[in-house]
Parts: structure tokens; sequence; C-alpha cells
């Protein structure tokens, strides 16, 4: 065999291992943290035991007699979680008496902002500012760390900016919900964001579309 045909061989391999690696990595990544490609791909596991008392940990937007639960395991510097947030919205929106979102806090190690951005949420939410706040986080993600957290409160209506502002100088431990989302979510072997159950089985689903059937096999009549 000659010396460039050997060279040229050792070179296709090099390729199409370093292809498969990146295939590879992008089917792990998808699964793990929602990205494209994940929808159905992840399986419905069977319903937690007691899962209801799993969302008292959580920020409930909704009533309590909710017949369906979204609960989000969300990071707001995760721009999957970005892209999810407002098809839940929508969904809320067109059954605000029949479904519910479960907020949970998991913020992501190794992102500086993952913390501040909960912690911000948590001080709007002691305003009862938190729905307006983490749409506004989500809608505006790529202005994280280049504005401050007042500039956020004020535009999400929170009232009293100068407690806003105190509150935000807390450590995140002094935020209890903040470190039982990520406890939580590591029982559930949740291992990225987002993470989705509906009514205590873990939905795979992204689209608007993937939550109404789950809605209409609960009952809940569909809406355009």
């Amino acid at each position: 065999m000659s010396k460039s045909r050997t060279v040229l061989e050792t070179a296709a391999t090099v390729l199409l291992t370093a292809a498969a690696v990146a295939v590879a990595s992008f089917y792990v990544y998808g699964q793990i943290a929602g990205g494209p490609g994940s929808g159905r791909q992840v399986a419905e596991n069977s319903e937690i035991e007691n899962w209801e008392d799993d969302t008292a940990l959580g920020i409930r937007i909704g009533p309590a007699d909710a017949r369906m639960v979204v609960t989000e395991f969300m990071d707001f510097t995760c721009p999957f979680c970005a892209m999810v947030s407002p098809v839940v919205d929508s969904l809320l929106s067109r059954h605000p008496s029949e479904v519910a979102l479960v907020f949970q806090h998991f913020p992501l190690n190794g992102r500086s902002l993952s913390l501040p951005s909960a912690v911000a949420a948590e001080c709007a939410e002691r305003q009862n500012r938190f729905q307006p706040m983490y749409q506004l986080l989500f809608a505006q993600q790529d202005s994280l760390g280049t504005r401050d957290w007042v500039s956020f409160a004020r535009e999400a209506g929170v009232p009293d900016l100068a407690a806003f502002e105190e509150c935000v100088k807390l450590p995140a431990d002094s935020f209890v919900r903040i470190g039982a989302g990520r406890e939580l979510g590591l029982r559930r072997n949740v291992t990225g964001t987002p993470t989705i159950f509906v009514n205590g089985r873990r939905f795979g689903g992204r689209s608007l579309e993937e939550f109404a059937e789950v809605a209409e096999r609960l009952g809940i009549e569909r809406r355009n």
C-alpha cells in the first residue's frame, strides 16, 4: 500500500470519527437540554407517585384544581427554555381555568447569571410580580447581564423598586425555592433544561400542538 493512500485513509477515518461524535453529541444535547429534535424522542415515563406534593415546592400559575398541571424545571439563561416558555403561556391563556403551570428553578452549573436571574424572579414574586418578570427574563434573555435587575423589575411592574433592589443583594440560599427546585429536579432525574412533566409524567413535547393533544386526552376542549 502506498504512503499517500495510507495518509488518505487515515484522514478519512479521522473525519468519519469526528462526524460520528458530532452527530452523537447533537442527539444527546437534544435529549438532555430539550434542544432541536428532542420532541417525542423523550419517552413519557410512568406517573410519579404523589407528584402533587412536588408542586408545593414551585411557583404555581393557574388554578389549584387544574386538570392539567405543567411542571417546568427551568433556567433563565437557557435558550430552549426561552423558546418553550411562550408556548406554555399560550396554553395557559387558552385554558385559564383548566391548566396550571408550576415553575421549578433548576439553575445550571457553570453559568454566572443562572442564580442571579433566579433571585431576581424570586424578588419579583415577593411583590406578586413573578409571572410578568419570568416572561420578561425569557423574552429579553439576550439582555441578561447587560442591564441591572431593577430595570427588569420596573418593566415587569414591580411596585416597590427600593425593596426589590435590596432583595436582589441577598444570597441565593436565602430563597428556599431555588435550592428546593434543584434538589427536587435531581431526585426526578432532571439533567438539563427545560425538563417538563405533565401531571407527574415526563413530557418531551415542545410545540403547542403537542401540549394541546395531551390536554385533549385529559378532557380539555381544544380551542384555537
